[in-house]
């Protein structure tokens, strides 16, 4: 996983914002029609299944079942928020 210099600069901005010692992103799938729909929320919880892993002085939290989907993924940051670059899709239904 790779994340851009301007989201890593509005993803420390969000997590520092929550105040909370330990705060990390975490990283959560949903499964759709077109493949892994990934979601980014701020925590501190760690699950049982789940790694903290420090990504240009980000924790991100995550399944450990999820990394190998991640592994490709680019976090971007744009006017309309964070976009997730790399993350293979499969199925009919999308673009």
């Amino acid at each position: 996983m790779n994340i851009t210099e301007q989201a890593q600069i509005e993803l420390k901005k969000a997590v520092d914002s929550f105040n909370i010692p330990g705060a990390g992103i975490h990283m959560v799938s949903s499964q759709g029609c077109c493949g892994p729909s990934i979601q980014m929320e701020i925590t501190t919880y760690v699950g049982q299944d789940e790694s903290v892993i420090s990504l240009d002085g980000i924790d991100f939290i995550v399944a450990s079942d999820l990394w190998s989907t991640l592994a490709n993924v680019t976090i971007e940051f744009e006017a309309k928020g964070f976009k997730l670059t790399g993350l293979q899709k499969n199925g009919s239904c999308c673009s």
